[in-house]
């Protein structure tokens, strides 16, 4: 299985991981944006998504 495919795989994981912790909110019923610890982990989840991205779009680049 090709590098880029890997990394595309599991940022898919961080992406969906972090979309969940931005839900924590909604689930509540309060429909606001979670707070504290939930909203960074949801953006240090989201970062590492992006991340993961754009290394799997540099070795696609490269030929992988």
């Amino acid at each position: 299985m090709p590098t880029s495919l890997k990394l595309n795989l599991v940022a898919l994981g961080f992406l969906f991981a972090g979309l969940a912790f931005l839900a924590r909110g909604l689930v509540g019923g309060s429909g606001t944006m979670p707070k504290g610890r939930y909203r960074r982990a949801a953006a240090g989840f989201l970062a590492v998504s992006a991340a993961l991205f754009l290394a799997a779009g540099g070795f696609l680049m490269a030929g992988d």
